[in-house]
C-alpha cells in the first residue's frame, strides 16, 4: 500500500488499483485499465482511498486556504438546494465549489464502491472540505439510494453549510450517519452567522473540549447544542484552533506504485 500527497498529486494506491488526481485530472485506473474522467476546475482539491483492513473507500475533501474568501465573497448569497425541499437553502459559495468537482469524483466513487460491494464510503473534509463533504455525500446519497446505508460523513472544523430547512432535509437523509466534529473555540465552525442570515449546523456534533481529546457528544437534534462549538463565544474564537484538530501530524511520503 503506498500513499503520494503533493500540490499536484493526491492519491492513494493498492498493488492493483489506484484512484486520484493530478492537476485537475481525476482518474481510476488499474494496470491493465486507465480511465480519465475529464477536466475539473475545481476550488477545492481531494483524492479517493482504499483501506481494504477497515473496509472503507475515502472519500476525502482537503482544507483551504482560501475560504475567508469563498465566504466573504458570498455569505449572503443562498443557492435553492435541493429543489424538492421547498425553502432549502444552502451557501452558494460551498454549493458551487462541491457541484464543480462532484461530477468528476461521482463515477470513480461508484467504480471503487462496486469493485468492493463490502465496503462503507466514507465522506471526510476539513474546514471548506467539511461543508463539500456533506453536500457530496448527499449528492451521492440521492444519486445512488441503493448505495445510501453505506455512506458515512466525518467532518473536522466545517462550517455552517445551509439554513434550518436544508438541515433538517439533511438529517433526514444522512443525520445518522454523520458526525461533525469541532475543536475548542475553532473560528470556523461558528461562520457563516446564523444571527442574522439563518445558517444552522447539522447534527451529530461531537466537540473536543482540550488538549488531552476529552469530548462532550452533543445532542442529537436540529437545533444546535449550547455546549457544543458555540459555548464559545465568537469573539473568544480563532484559527489557531482551527488547525491544530489532533495536533500536527508528521508528514510521510511513499513512493507510489502506479503515477500518473
Amino acid at each position: 500500500m503506498t500513499v503520494e500527497c503533493d500540490t499536484t498529486l493526491l492519491d492513494f494506491s493498492l498493488p492493483d488499483l489506484t484512484i486520484g488526481v493530478k492537476d485537475g485530472n481525476l482518474m481510476y485506473t488499474r494496470p491493465e485499465q486507465l480511465i480519465n474522467r475529464g477536466k475539473c476546475s475545481c476550488f477545492s482539491d481531494g483524492f479517493i482511498g482504499i483501506n481494504p483492513d477497515e473496509k472503507e473507500i475515502y472519500v476525502t475533501w482537503t482544507g483551504t486556504r482560501r475560504i475567508r474568501t469563498v465566504i466573504a465573497d458570498s455569505v449572503t448569497i443562498f443557492a435553492d438546494y435541493p429543489k424538492e425541499a421547498e425553502g432549502s437553502q444552502v451557501h452558494v459559495g460551498f454549493y458551487e465549489t462541491t457541484r464543480a468537482a462532484y461530477p468528476h469524483i461521482v463515477k470513480n466513487i461508484v467504480a471503487a464502491a462496486t469493485d468492493y460491494p463490502d465496503h462503507n464510503i466514507i465522506f471526510i473534509g476539513h474546514s471548506l472540505g467539511g461543508a463539500s463533504a456533506v453536500l457530496s455525500a448527499l449528492m451521492f446519497a440521492r444519486d445512488n439510494e441503493y448505495m445510501k446505508d453505506r455512506v458515512r460523513v466525518w467532518t473536522f472544523g466545517e462550517p455552517r453549510v445551509g439554513n434550518r430547512r436544508f438541515v433538517e432535509y439533511y438529517t433526514q437523509i444522512l443525520g445518522n450517519q454523520t458526525y461533525r466534529v469541532t475543536y475548542k473555540a475553532d473560528i470556523v465552525p461558528h461562520i457563516p452567522p446564523w444571527q442574522v442570515l439563518g445558517y444552522q449546523h447539522h447534527p451529530l456534533e461531537i466537540h473536543i473540549i482540550n488538549e488531552k481529546g476529552d469530548f462532550y457528544v452533543c445532542q442529537n437534534t436540529v437545533r444546535e447544542d449550547l455546549d457544543g462549538a458555540y459555548r464559545w463565544p465568537t469573539i473568544d474564537s480563532g484559527v489557531a484552533d482551527h488547525i491544530n484538530y489532533f495536533g500536527k501530524p508528521e508528514i510521510v511520503h511513499f513512493d507510489p506504485l502506479i503515477e500518473w
